[in-house]
């Protein structure tokens, strides 16, 4: 009977812990295995070998399987956690960080980790469109703790037209309210969002809610200035933009 973990998680330090109910049998070790060149990394047992740990900050970029050894035999090591809680997921990049380690589950199973570098972004928890303006909240993600001015800033695509607001920043997290007036003052446009503060320039962009495929799944709705509507919404890379477009004087 194939002997499954409850505990497969990567902590803010890098470091993999692995638990079971019971000690694996005697004989058996964890080991990492990165998929590409087939380097072995070796884990360290604890509790007498119901719960193993792998420090992975060091590990070179890639996917790593993770496997239970016994001599010449190796077998997948399965598991039935997740991975990642949204609250770990957060916490995690709370963190100023270059690279990410990430634990994965495969549909039958098997674990391993995803190991990559990062970029620096403005990650979304909530868009609220209405009374005239979109108001945004969210967290900078791989930066740490920012403070000073901070701004947000539309650039239209295709010209590099900008507009900007005031953003409020405490820690990591942000907040913003950016009137519509803004941009209806402007030529109809699709805007791309970034959040400027101290040395961060970071893309708005919801990634850490383990929800890929925004668009087309999650709308908002538009309102309406002038001759302008202007709403938010999501590109194909789960970044947060705002579409200002022309409406006819007889309809909406």
């Amino acid at each position: 009977m194939a002997i499954v973990a409850n505990r497969f998680r990567v902590d803010g330090d890098d470091v993999l812990t692995i638990g079971w109910d019971e000690p694996l049998p005697d004989g058996e070790r964890v080991v990492l295995r990165h998929a590409a060149s087939g380097t072995v990394r070796p884990g360290r047992a604890a509790d007498g070998g119901a719960r193993w740990t792998v420090p992975a900050g060091d590990l070179e970029t890639g996917d790593w399987e993770a496997c239970l050894e016994a001599g010449s035999v190796a077998r997948p090591l399965l598991t039935d956690d997740p991975g990642f809680s949204l609250d770990g997921l957060a916490a995690y990049a709370d963190r100023r960080r270059d690279r990410a380690v990430r634990a994965t589950r495969r549909p039958d199973g098997r674990a391993g980790l995803r190991i990559g570098t990062v970029v620096p972004h403005a990650e979304v928890h909530a868009v609220h469109p209405g009374g005239g303006e979109i108001g945004i909240t969210g967290r900078l993600a791989y930066t740490g703790p920012r403070s000073g001015d901070a701004r947000l800033v539309a650039v239209a695509r295709g010209t590099g037209w900008k507009v900007a607001w005031s953003a409020r920043i405490e820690g990591t997290a942000f907040r913003v309210g950016a009137p519509i007036d803004v941009l209806a003052a402007e030529p109809p446009a699709l805007w791309d969002l970034w959040l400027d503060v101290a040395d961060v320039h970071a893309r708005l962009a919801s990634r850490l809610d383990d929800a890929p495929g925004k668009r087309g799944k999650l709308s908002y709705p538009r309102q309406f200035t002038g001759n302008r509507s202007v709403r938010p919404y999501y590109t194909l890379k789960d970044e947060l933009a705002f579409a200002c477009h022309a409406v006819e004087a007889t309809g909406r």
